[in-house]
């Protein structure tokens, strides 16, 4: 946690960004009001000089805004789209506040309107500052520059996910050095990772490695001796995770209570539960998606005219898939396969260079534009824009017996997106991991969480790798 400095540097020039944003704003919110245009000038123009002298109030209420925020937090797995949103919300209760002031501040009157512009444009220019430096430290953390070298200890499925996710996406800025565990001598290799040693001789091992993170996914039978490990470890230098082994199982928010001082977590029920979030999750389906279809009818029709002009056969694929309540519907997809795909395997998962494909299937399926008829399914209400993806049932019949709680992720409608599939799981992926993240959706969801799920599929529609 101390060596890496790449994360202190790009905090110092995110601090440096937000201050260069918030003056470019408020000079252009001056500029922009008293220009007469939109909005017409009816009396003399107020000197600058009135405005000039609150920049530094102004930049010290959005800075702390900022930081209170958790803006200035070191993370590495934050998306654009989050942060736009963490932005968006830590701007306006800063600018609430300069309001407050101004209303109360009588020797100068200040434009509501600049302050509103100031606004708008913060959050525009200082979520494009960010968005810039955010990809400049992706790209030096893929080159291997300013990365932290992350011990794993436990050798758990929960394990097994984290290294497989800091494989494929290598600016998180991680190097894997190895693992510790009980179960395996020193020297020996786990999932491609070399063992180092056990508990006892953590704090030798994060020495000799020079070891900056540290995340515990230990198995159920080993927490009892947490608190020993920890409490010899000097987390002054190394950052300690703790990874839990009911990820999967418990993923939904945990409301606290006690009993006289004994703390307590319960399970909060889903919000899908409740009708209300139904329906507004259906207004939401039907905003987005019927303006879409009118949108996006002559790329259809496109589409549609390529994949009969380059195969015979009909346009559209028409499969039964499971859906809410473990109900039967026929999903819609551009055909991208050849009529006798499956003749002589029976129900398959596509493949990487399938030999399968139509001409036009491989960009289809690729770039998920083969997806798009399933917009008419979200206006049929057999599916939703975002939920988990729906399987056919023969495979649903195979997971249910090994993958746990694999059916409820049918509590809810399936998506045409969904959250595992903008966290890069779609295609020939673990179905365990996609559940997962399936599980977390349904028992996590909200009005904005789908907004944003929306936002990043259209911003990767194609960046996929593992599309067949």
């Amino acid at each position: 946690m101390a060596r890496p400095g790449l994360a202190k540097i790009f905090k110092q020039l995110t601090f440096w960004g937000d201050a260069l944003a918030l003056s470019l704003a408020l000079w252009g919110a001056y500029f922009l009001r008293f220009s007469g245009w939109p909005i017409p000038v009816f009396h003399d123009v107020p000197s600058i000089h009135w405005y000039l002298q609150a920049w530094p109030v102004v930049l010290v209420v959005v800075c702390l805004s900022f930081q209170y925020g958790g803006l200035y937090l070191p993370r590495r797995n934050v998306s654009g789209v989050d942060e736009f949103s963490r932005l968006a919300q830590a701007t306006t209760a800063a600018f609430l506040i300069v309001l407050t002031i101004t209303f109360f501040y009588r020797t100068e009157s200040y434009s509501r309107v600049v302050v509103f512009y100031s606004w708008a444009l913060t959050i525009i220019s200082a979520s494009l500052v960010r968005a810039g430096l955010r990809r400049i430290e992706a790209h030096l953390r893929r080159k291997g520059v300013g990365t932290a070298r992350l011990l794993l200890a436990g050798l758990t499925p929960t394990t097994r996910l984290i290294a497989e996710n800091i494989r494929r996406f290598p600016d998180l800025g991680y190097e894997i050095v190895g693992v510790i565990s009980e179960q395996e001598k020193p020297g020996a290799e786990w999932e491609g990772m070399q063992i180092l040693g056990n508990l006892e001789q953590l704090s030798e091992v994060l020495e000799r490695e020079r070891v900056d993170d540290v995340i515990l996914a230990l198995p159920a039978t080993e927490h009892h001796r947490l608190e020993a490990v920890l409490m010899n470890v000097n987390t002054a230098k190394v950052s300690m995770k703790i990874a839990s082994d009911l990820f999967g199982i418990i993923t939904n928010p945990l409301q606290t209570d006690e009993i006289y001082g004994i703390p307590l977590f319960a399970i909060k029920e889903s919000p899908l539960s409740h009708s209300w979030a139904r329906v507004l999750k259906r207004a939401l389906d039907l905003v987005f998606t019927l303006p879409a279809l009118v949108l996006l009818s002559p790329l259809l029709l496109a589409l549609a005219l390529a994949v009969k002009w380059t195969s015979r056969g009909p346009v559209l694929y028409c499969q039964e898939r499971v859906g809410r309540d473990n109900q039967t519907f026929t999903i819609f997809k551009f055909r991208t396969m050849r009529m006798d795909a499956e003749k002589n395997t029976g129900p398959v998962w596509a493949t990487k260079d399938d030999p399968r494909r139509t001409p036009i299937g491989t960009f289809l399926r690729k770039s998920s534009l083969d997806e798009l008829p399933q917009l008419f399914n979200v206006v049929a209400g057999n599916m939703s824009l975002v939920g988990p993806r729906p399987e056919r049932p023969h495979f649903v019949d195979q997971f249910q017996k090994t993958i746990p709680r694999y059916l409820d992720r049918h509590l809810v409608k399936a998506g045409l997106t969904g959250w595992a599939q903008v966290h890069g799981l779609r295609g020939n992926t673990p179905v365990e991991e996609r559940v997962k993240f399936d599980l977390w959706y349904v028992e996590n969801w909200s009005l904005w969480l789908d907004v944003k799920i929306l936002i990043r599929t259209a911003l990767e529609v194609f960046h996929h790798t593992d599309a067949y």
